[in-house]
C-alpha cells in the first residue's frame, strides 16, 4: 500500500503558515540584533561584562555563547577572502557505515573512512587513501537477551575517531610539505558525543583530543566544516547586550525549543561572498574541559560566506533562518591565534568551496570515496556467508526481517548511512 499523500494536505497547509509565520519572527529578529551590533560593534567593556554576569546566573551545565577572540575585529567586521597561498596541502577526511542490524544472518557493522590529499597550486593528481573496518560481537561483549551486539552510538563514535586519527596520520604523513598544510573535518571540532549506557563520553573525547594534539604536533592547521550550522552562541552573547525585561538569564544558552534565528541567519544578513566574520571563542563546559586539557585546542570559530552570489545584499534569509552559503569553520586556538594562519584557512577554505559552489571540494570527495553503496552491502554479506560456511557456520535472518520483505514485495528499508548528514 502507497502512502496516501492527500490525507496530508491538511497538515501540509499548517505546516506551511507555521513556516511562513517563523521566518517573518527571523527577519524581525536578525533586524534587531542587526542595527545592535553596529551600535556596540566595539563595546568590548560591555561585552565582557555582558557575558560575565551571564556565566554567574545561567545554568552552567547549559550555558553556551561565544566572547571575541580579540579586539581587533568589530562585532560587524565583514572580512574579505585573502588570496590563497602559491601552495599548500590540503587533507580531508570523511567516514560511512552499514549500520548494525539485529534482523540480519549474522551481526555486524561497519565504518569506512575516505581520505583525500589535494595538492594546491600543483599539478599533482589527489592521492587518495580509503579505510574499511568490521566490527562484529566478540566473547567479552556484554549483550542483553533481547538487544544482542551493538549500540548504535558505538558505530558513529567508530565513524568519528576513524575520520580524526586518519587526518591526523596523513598530516604527520605530510609534514614539511611544501606551504601550508590543512587538516579538514566534515564536523564540528568541539566534539561530545552522544553514548549509550554501557559507553563513557569522556573516554571517547580523550580519543578525540589526543587526535587533535597529534595534528597539532605536526605543525598543520585544523578546521571543522559544519554546513548549515544551528549554533546560537554569538546570539546569546547579543542578549547579554539588550538585556530584554523578560529575558530569563539563567536559561540564557540553552538550547531554543522552537526554529529560532541562528547565528548562520544573523551573518546571512552581514557577510558578502567570501567574507568572514569575526573569529570567536566558544563557552561552554565542553569547550573549558578542551582548554583545560591543553589550551592549544581550545575550539574558536568563525562564520564563512561560502557561497559565490551576494546573500548580504538583500534583507532575505533561507528557510530555516539561515543563508543555505553561510557555514561555521572550527579551529583550535594554536590556529586562531595566529593571523596568518587564520587567513590560510579562510582563503583556502573559500577556494574550495569556489570549485563546487558552497561546499569544499575535498570534503565532497572524500565523502565520495568513504560512502558505501548498497551493492557494497550485497557484496560484503555473500563474502560473510562464505567465511562462516568455511568453518561450518551458516545462518538466516529473523522471521521478523523475512516476514517483512515478503511483504513488502522485495522493497526495503535501506539503512546504511554515510557521514554527518
Amino acid at each position: 500500500m502507497t502512502l496516501e499523500l492527500d490525507k496530508l494536505s491538511p497538515d501540509l497547509e499548517q505546516m506551511a503558515r507555521a513556516a511562513a509565520e517563523m521566518r517573518r519572527e527571523q527577519k524581525t529578529r536578525a533586524k534587531q540584533l542587526r542595527e545592535l551590533v553596529a551600535e556596540r560593534a566595539t563595546d568590548w567593556a560591555g561585552i565582557r561584562a555582558g557575558l560575565q554576569r551571564a556565566e554567574e546566573i545561567a545554568d552552567r551545565k547549559y550555558f553556551r555563547a561565544a566572547a571575541p577572540l580579540t579586539e581587533n575585529e568589530p562585532l560587524n567586521a565583514a572580512i574579505p577572502p585573502p588570496p590563497p597561498p602559491d601552495r599548500a596541502t590540503i587533507i580531508a577526511t570523511d567516514g560511512s557505515q552499514i549500520m548494525p542490524d539485529r534482523h540480519a544472518a549474522f551481526l555486524y557493522y561497519l565504518i569506512n573512512v575516505g581520505a583525500i590529499v589535494y595538492h594546491h597550486g600543483s599539478d599533482l593528481a589527489p592521492a587518495i587513501h580509503t579505510s574499511p573496518r568490521l566490527f562484529y560481537p566478540q566473547i567479552e561483549d556484554d549483550q542483553t537477551e533481547d538487544e544482542p551486539g551493538f549500540d548504535t552510538s558505538q558505530v558513529t563514535i567508530a565513524r568519528d575517531r576513524g575520520e580524526i586519527e586518519m587526518l591526523a596520520n596523513l598530516a604527520a604523513a605530510y609534514r614539511g610539505g611544501p606551504g601550508w598544510v590543512l587538516a579538514l573535518l566534515d564536523q564540528r571540532l568541539l566534539y561530545w558525543p552522544m553514548v549509550g549506557e554501557r559507553g563513557s563520553a569522556e573516554g571517547v573525547v580523550a580519543n578525540w583530543t589526543r587526535a587533535m594534539r597529534h595534528i597539532h604536533e605536526t605543525g598543520a592547521l585544523l578546521a571543522g566544516y559544519i554546513d548549515r550550522p544551528g549554533k546560537r552562541s554569538v546570539i546569546t552573547m547579543l542578549q547579554t547586550l539588550l538585556d530584554e525585561p523578560d529575558m530569563d538569564w539563567r536559561a540564557l544558552g540553552k538550547r531554543p525549543t522552537g526554529n529560532e534565528l541562528t547565528d548562520a541567519g544573523l551573518y546571512a544578513t552581514l557577510l558578502g561572498p567570501g567574507c568572514r566574520s569575526p573569529v570567536f571563542v566558544d563557552i561552554s563546559s565542553t569547550n573549558k574541559r578542551f582548554a583545560e586539557e591543553d589550551p592549544n585546542i581550545e575550539v574558536c570559530f568563525f562564520y564563512l560566506n561560502a557561497g559565490n552570489s551576494n546573500v548580504a545584499v538583500a534583507d532575505e534569509l533561507e528557510p530555516g533562518g539561515e543563508a543555505r552559503a553561510v557555514a561555521r569553520v572550527d579551529i583550535p586556538r594554536w590556529v586562531a591565534e595566529n593571523p596568518a594562519a587564520v587567513s590560510a584557512v579562510h582563503s583556502l577554505v573559500y577556494d574550495q568551496c569556489r570549485i563546487l559552489r558552497n561546499y569544499p571540494y575535498a570534503l565532497t570527495r572524500a565523502d565520495e570515496l568513504a560512502v558505501v553503496k548498497r551493492d557494497d552491502e550485497t557484496n560484503l554479506n555473500f563474502m560473510i556467508d562464505l567465511a562462516m560456511q568455511r568453518v561450518g557456520l551458516s545462518g538466516s535472518e529473523t522471521a521478523k526481517q523475512s516476514g517483512k520483505e515478503i511483504a513488502r514485495g522485495g522493497r526495503t528499508q535501506y539503512r546504511m548511512g554515510s557521514g554527518h548528514g
